[in-house]
């Protein structure tokens, strides 16, 4: 902290605000030392993208912007499911069918907790 009370008063113009900044939001930076409930490291987010990154990678990119937002889609699908501890290619599977049969989409109730459900 001190180094950075120095360079909001010695550093270039450019390195002041950002020295000010971090200043500014000393305590937020450091509440994961006092905080139980934030982890220490960023693991679990970048499990979560890790799988997007892969397609990506693998697929070399898409052609078109319905291409971008099917891939969009399942992958927030498959990472909602695995998260509520269900499988993805079931829920899938209702969803699919549910759009044949021209009925609502199932929606797990661990969803539906927090906001109401049609």
């Amino acid at each position: 902290r001190r180094q950075l009370e120095q360079g909001a008063v010695l550093c270039s113009k450019r390195y002041r605000g950002r020295c000010e900044w971090l200043i500014k939001d000393d305590e937020m930076l450091w509440r994961f030392m006092s905080d139980d409930d934030i982890p220490l490291t960023n693991n679990e987010a970048e499990r979560a993208l890790r799988g997007y990154v892969l397609w990506r990678k693998g697929s070399y990119g898409v052609c078109s912007h319905r291409g971008e937002l099917f891939r969009q889609r399942i992958l927030s699908l498959v990472e909602t499911a695995k998260r509520l501890g269900r499988c993805p290619q079931e829920w899938l599977r209702a969803i699919v069918k549910a759009c044949i049969e021209k009925t609502d989409y199932p929606i797990p109730a661990e969803l539906c907790a927090s906001s109401p459900c049609r």
